[in-house]
């Protein structure tokens, strides 16, 4: 399994997005390889992509290598909350290897870029497998393989100056406002970036995950071999649910329309808002309806990052006794993600 590999590697990749633009546009050593996707509506899962051909045995060539790509996760969809919507995104995919000679594939090619959209919502895991052929790469490789993968939000606007002037400097180049036009125009949600050497075999043999930052990646090299996938991973938001009972709750009488505050905190851990839904769990069967208001037993809120909300709602009883009370949180709505339980003690 691999965990993120230092900050300095991400500051030196800010933008992966230039990275494969510098790739595919200044290295210029050898044209890259596309590896074509089957189409959607007649996939051919045993497909293999086509590879480059053998080149003759050099030191530091590796015996040919399989890269193949199961899952990845989106984590923030890059929702905007002040702008109303929904928060799915239509996540567009990018894969290139390369060695020290140069790309060796790009998945997928230019014209069939459309083809790797996937409509997502936070915390959504894709089965590249079940979606299209996930071998991402087939050959031999000079001196090292290096893996980089990208998401972009195509719903979302383009790349600012400001973010070309400040990759431009963290990469050490003079200006890179010149590739403006050969990066995507579309917000990157999230990257990953790793190379491997001969001295490490070129990773063969392992399976690999990265859910260190907003993208999500599971994916195997082998060789004469593949190591099994694993099992569908899960993303769960950092999320805490708390509920605050009042006391001296009494039942309610024709003379007397007794009503009692009941309070939920909704925390967000995640370092972005996003909406959690919330619902009320209990045997007591609470009345909702005062004076024509009703109090809701359900609900989303829009938690704000590393913040917390606190809804509070009125209910009232007919029959006294103790009642268990639970709520529960749950994203996406029906897969709950924390919750809290207490008991109600309801007075005659």
């Amino acid at each position: 399994m691999i965990t993120c590999r230092g900050n300095w590697y991400k500051l030196r990749i800010v933008s992966i997005s230039l990275v494969f633009a510098a790739i595919i546009s200044l290295i210029g050593c050898n044209s890259p390889i596309y590896v074509p996707a089957p189409s959607q509506s007649a996939p051919e899962p045993d497909l293999e992509p086509s590879s480059p051909a053998p080149e003759p045995s050099t030191p530091g060539a590796s015996p040919p290598i399989t890269v193949s790509f199961d899952y990845f996760g989106i984590r923030d969809t890059h929702w905007m909350p002040q702008v109303g919507g929904g928060p799915r995104a239509t996540v567009q995919l990018i894969f290139v290897v390369s060695d020290e000679k140069g790309t060796l594939a790009v998945w997928p090619p230019p014209s069939m870029q459309n083809l790797a959209t996937f409509d997502m919502d936070f915390f959504q895991v894709e089965s590249l497998k079940d979606y299209t052929n996930p071998l991402i790469f087939k050959g031999s490789v000079s001196g090292t393989l290096a893996l980089y993968t990208a998401a972009y939000n195509l719903s979302k606007g383009q790349i600012t100056k400001e973010q070309i002037d400040f990759i431009s400097k963290m990469l050490g180049f003079p200006d890179l406002s010149k590739l403006k036009d050969a990066i995507p125009d579309r917000e990157l949600v999230g990257y990953y970036w790793h190379t491997w050497s001969a001295s490490s075999d070129f990773g063969v043999g392992e399976r690999y995950d990265d859910q260190g930052g907003n993208l999500a990646v599971w994916f195997r090299i082998g060789s004469e071999q593949m190591p099994e996938p694993v099992e569908k991973p899960v993303l769960k938001p950092n999320v805490k649910i708390e509920g605050e009972l009042p006391t001296n709750v009494r039942v309610r009488t024709p003379y007397e329309y007794r009503a009692s505050d009941f309070v939920l905190t909704l925390t967000n851990n995640e370092s972005f808002e996003f909406p959690i839904y919330w619902r009320l769990e209990t045997t007591s069967n609470p009345g909702t309806e005062i004076n024509y208001v009703i109090s809701p037993t359900e609900g989303q809120e829009s938690v704000p990052a590393n913040g917390a909300i606190t809804v509070t709602n009125k209910y009232w009883f007919t029959i006294p006794g103790d009642y268990k009370w639970k709520y529960v949180a749950e994203y996406p709505k029906g897969d709950p993600v924390a919750s809290w339980t207490g008991t109600l003690n309801v007075l005659p």
